[in-house]
């Protein structure tokens, strides 16, 4: 009966049930309201921090009104080039903060082929200085006893092992000298080059058949005066029929696809000329700058991946695609000096291969002031005229500032080492200067890339 009674209540007088609710409820609240005063305490550091982070970002410790973040300026929103990672690729590459500090530092590659491993070591020795950086390639046609070789001959050098600036690619590859793959090995080198060392300013590439006219002294000498952003490799545009003969036709390099060497296959197809670049052609020998290279192995603009794609399947590429490069990029363009620092001399009319210098050329290669010459037959007599009148060379090396060792006895002035940032410059670096003067005259710089 209780129950019912209830029930009846209920149905009269709904709102009994609600306020006994609320009653109850509120209760509960009031016996919660501890956490409260936390909450607020928290509410107060966090608004506290906030003020104080507004008002401390744009007042400078300095008093200044300039923003301390440097990262996105707004107030100059229209220049986006610093958004983007091409523009710091340019920029780093375009420091040259330690090159007017320290004397230069040079990269060499020096290549060849079957049966070329000592004269490779005679031309290594012959331009050797322990502040360079020198990279050795035999390529795929030499077997493989032939390589080893060379790797020991380059091992058991004392000065090789202690100084550790002399590296045997392990990777030989098969080079057409028409083709692209002598391009292709060229690149490897250089990449290897700047993997390993941070420290070099120019990069030139020499054959087993090249040899040096002037010491290393004489050639660092000279070119400490000089700028570090100037590019000496041979060049001129293509035009008349050699667009005919060289830029239309395919070629197929069988060195990409095969294991032995072969001559370059040529296709029945021909293709129009590009219309985005212009090209060029010289001298495959070249003196390239560090930031030049650079820029070919990264090709932040990708112009340098378009043109060896080009490249690819060119009529003697090697003597087109740094040229192409360097003439059709603002940048470098005005850096392009027409000489490949060699002495060659060739039939008349000119053949495919220059001829090769012997003791009837001796003067006529000291009077070009070049610093290099070439080709040469493996140990022709010329070769050891040049080390006792222009390399004073006795031992293994030429002569340099740092062989402070005694030559008496026919010792090795060279197995001591001294410092090799002082140099002794003699004839060999005044013939380069007179060479350089000419080619930095105004009417040789208004041929650049024209």
């Amino acid at each position: 009966m209780r129950k019912l009674y209830r029930k009846l209540e209920l149905i009269r007088n709904p709102l009994t049930s609600v306020r006994k609710n609320v009653n109850s409820q509120s209760g509960r609240v009031l016996s919660d309201r501890k956490w409260i005063i936390p909450f607020f305490a928290s509410l107060l550091v966090s608004i506290t921090l906030f003020l104080s982070a507004i008002f401390g970002l744009f007042n400078t410790p300095n008093g200044g009104d300039q923003l301390p973040f440097d990262i996105i300026s707004f107030a100059r929103t229209e220049d986006s080039s610093g958004y983007f990672v091409e523009s710091d690729l340019k920029k780093s590459f375009n420091t040259s903060g330690h090159a007017s500090m320290e004397a230069p530092r040079l990269a060499y590659l020096i290549s060849g082929t079957k049966g070329d491993s000592h004269r490779m070591m005679r031309t290594l020795q012959a331009v050797y200085h322990p502040r360079n950086q020198y990279v050795l390639h035999l390529d795929l046609e030499a077997p493989p006893r032939e390589r080893l070789e060379l790797t020991n001959m380059v091992k058991v050098d004392p000065t090789f092992r202690e100084v550790e600036n002399v590296r045997v690619m392990a990777q030989s590859n098969l080079v057409t000298y028409k083709g692209p793959t002598m391009i292709a090995c060229t690149l490897q080198a250089i990449a290897i080059l700047l993997k390993e060392s941070l420290d070099w300013d120019w990069f030139l590439n020499l054959s087993a058949s090249d040899y040096p006219l002037v010491t290393q002294d004489d050639l660092l000498h000279v070119f400490s005066n000089l700028s570090r952003n100037l590019n000496f490799i041979e060049h001129t545009q293509i035009a008349g029929w050699k667009l005919n003969s060289r830029a239309k036709p395919i070629i197929v390099d069988p060195g990409l696809y095969l294991s032995k060497k072969s001559d370059i296959a040529w296709t029945t197809q021909r293709r129009s000329l590009p219309t985005s670049f212009k090209l060029y052609t010289g001298s495959a020998w070249v003196a390239l700058t560090r930031t030049f290279v650079e820029y070919c192995i990264w090709g932040w603009d990708n112009l340098p991946r378009t043109i060896l794609m080009y490249y690819t399947n060119f009529v003697s590429s090697p003597e087109g695609y740094f040229h192409t490069v360097i003439c059709n990029t603002d940048e470098f363009r005005s850096t392009a000096i027409s000489h490949d620092l060699h002495y060659i001399a060739w039939d008349t009319p000119p053949k495919q291969h220059p001829i090769s210098l012997s003791m009837k050329d001796f003067d006529k290669m000291v009077k070009s002031n070049a610093p290099f010459a070439r080709k040469f037959h493996k140990n022709d007599p010329v070769l050891d005229k040049i080390d006792k009148e222009l390399l004073g060379r006795t031992g293994r090396f030429a002569a340099g500032a740092w062989c402070i060792g005694s030559s008496e006895g026919g010792a090795d002035p060279c197995s001591v080492r001294g410092n090799d940032s002082v140099f002794a410059p003699g004839p060999g670096a005044k013939r380069l200067q007179e060479l350089l003067k000419i080619l930095m005259s105004e009417d040789s710089r208004k041929k650049q890339c024209s």
